[in-house]
């Protein structure tokens, strides 16, 4: 009877030890669960046999819009597709198909949960496998990790990357398109300066006279190329000055109307007020540009309408602009509309989407290299079948900033030489070019002298007999540049004039500011008429 009784204490002792080990193990799962309910990160599980959620705790039901009990409740393949990203699902589909074929027990990607209100938002999952003793999928445990700031922040970070290596890119093909530019221009003016003085000694009715025009007609559409190119990479020289961009436009009617076409109606409303400062040539040049493209989306009619207001930017503008006083030339069509996926490409260079042989691709390229040179921003807004709005931000002109058009260049006197025999100084580093306008001015009867660089020009100076009235010289030149060789002679020579001949220059303060009194400038390619105009004209001011 003894052993009996010890018999039975011991098994009830064993199922006490039991019990208090299922009521410890029990009071863990309660902690467990509770640690899960109330967990920051989204977690759930999901029976693979059953095909229902086991449970889901509130960080989940948040994430998703749905109350815990819906969820326990509903079908786990359909809620997977209501709160899935369309995008994303078959990701995670083969990634839950790799863990029930047993080739791994844990997953990780990344997908966006959306929520009832229509957001979605994008999660890292982790996605653990629960298996039976057999290796038997059973079900799925998931925790999601928000990502989507750390997303934002990589895509920004991804799209900042690729426009600085954009800019960059463009920026050296901006300096190479300048390069050819400047040398394809000194060639331009040698081919169009002899053309032109053959053509001079040939009869007018003659058959060599027309090929001499050929030739100066095919150079001259050439010079064109290269001021795009010098345009675009904004290393051309502007002249700038204050004045009305609404005269501007109204004084281009004529001739846009012309280039538009009949059926495309062009509509004008100049409400600015203030004048811009600018090179009224180059700002005439953007407006041309824009209108032609305007015109060849619309090939079935419509309008093309030019607008001008007076705009004051704060620091925050999101434009890009100092904070100022602006006036705005928003150049706005009804036509087919850009392409989302061309728009981000229009001002790149040699970019077109017309068909070969139909434009070079440097139209809208050289539109922004001028605006942007000349201080202003650019912005397009476009709408497929609705049409397309250029807003261009021109910088407005001071109080101070005389609104007077430059002279125009006086005639030469109808005799064969000036009657006064100045000292002229030519510097060029190219030979062609500086023998060429050599012999024009020593043909005019001008003393001239000949330099191949800066510092061969400052010992001729300094070896040269009496005074030195004009200095003819390029603008980029090794080692002294025409800048600096022209104020170290005017310390010498204080009355000196200078005419600098070139169309590039990487010089900020010539490239966009007013020149200054007693200097001058010549674009090159240029005729020979057009230098002999330009020198007497300077000499004549300065007599």
């Amino acid at each position: 009877m003894a052993d009996r009784v010890a018999e039975l204490e011991t098994e009830l002792a064993r199922v006490c030890a039991e019990r208090d080990e299922l009521a410890r193990r029990l009071k863990d799962a309660e902690r467990y669960r509770t640690a899960v309910d109330v967990a920051q990160i989204p977690i759930m599980c999901v029976s693979a046999i059953e095909g229902r959620y086991l449970f889901a705790n509130q960080a989940f039901a948040n994430a998703i819009g749905w109350t815990v009990d819906e969820i326990l409740s509903g079908d786990a393949y359909q809620i997977w597709l209501d709160v899935t990203h369309p995008d994303d699902l078959e990701v995670e589909r083969r990634a839950v198909e790799r863990l029930a074929r047993g080739e791994a027990d844990k997953a990780r990607h990344e997908k966006r949960l959306v929520h009832r209100n229509g957001q979605a938002r994008w999660y890292a999952v982790d996605v653990t496998a629960v298996r039976a003793p057999d290796g038997r999928l059973e079900s799925i445990i998931v925790q999601f990790t928000d990502v989507h700031e750390q997303r934002d922040a990589a895509e920004i970070r991804e799209q900042l990357e690729a426009e600085l290596r954009q800019k960059q890119k463009l920026e050296a093909l901006g300096k190479l398109a300048g390069g050819v530019a400047h040398d394809f221009n000194n060639r331009l003016v040698i081919i169009m300066g002899y053309t032109e003085l053959l053509k001079r000694s040939l009869p007018e009715d003659g058959t060599l006279a027309q090929h001499a025009d050929m030739v100066l007609t095919s150079a001259q559409r050439a010079a064109e190329l290269t001021h795009q190119l010098l345009a675009y990479s904004r290393r051309q020289v502007l002249m700038p000055r204050a004045f009305d961009l609404n005269e501007t436009v109204d004084r281009m009617r004529r001739l846009l109307e012309r280039l538009i076409g009949e059926d495309i109606q062009l509509v004008t409303s100049l409400a600015a007020e203030h004048p811009i400062f600018g090179d009224p040539g180059q700002i005439e040049q953007v407006i041309l540009n824009l209108a032609l493209n305007a015109r060849d989306a619309m090939p079935n009619g419509g309008k093309l309408m030019l607008e001008t207001s007076d705009a004051s930017l704060g620091a925050d503008n999101g434009e890009g602009l100092p904070s100022g006083d602006y006036v705005t030339l928003v150049v706005h069509d009804t036509g087919a509309g850009i392409p989302e996926s061309v728009l981000p490409h229009i001002f790149e260079p040699f970019f077109t989407t017309k068909a070969l042989g139909k434009g070079t691709g440097l139209g809208l390229a050289t539109v922004d290299g001028i605006v942007h040179q000349s201080g202003g921003t650019i912005r397009v807004e476009s709408r497929i079948g609705e049409g397309t709005a250029f807003t261009i931000r021109l910088p407005r002109a001071n109080a101070t900033a005389a609104a007077q058009a430059p002279s125009a260049p006086q005639p030469e006197p109808a005799m064969e030489r000036p009657t006064r025999f100045e000292s002229v100084l030519v510097c060029d580093d190219d030979d062609g070019v500086r023998k060429l306008v050599s012999d024009l001015l020593a043909f005019r009867g001008y003393r001239v002298l000949e330099a191949c660089n800066g510092r061969d020009a400052l010992e001729l100076a300094a070896r040269h007999d009496g005074p030195i009235e004009l200095l003819v010289t390029d603008v980029v030149m090794p080692e002294m540049g025409g800048i600096e060789l022209a104020s170290q002679l005017k310390a010498r020579f204080p009355r000196l004039r200078v005419l600098y001949v070139s169309g590039y220059s990487d010089d900020a303060s010539l490239l966009s500011s007013p020149l200054e009194p007693g200097t001058f400038f010549l674009p090159k390619p240029f005729l020979p008429g057009d230098l002999t105009r330009a020198v007497y004209s300077i000499l004549e001011a300065a007599g």
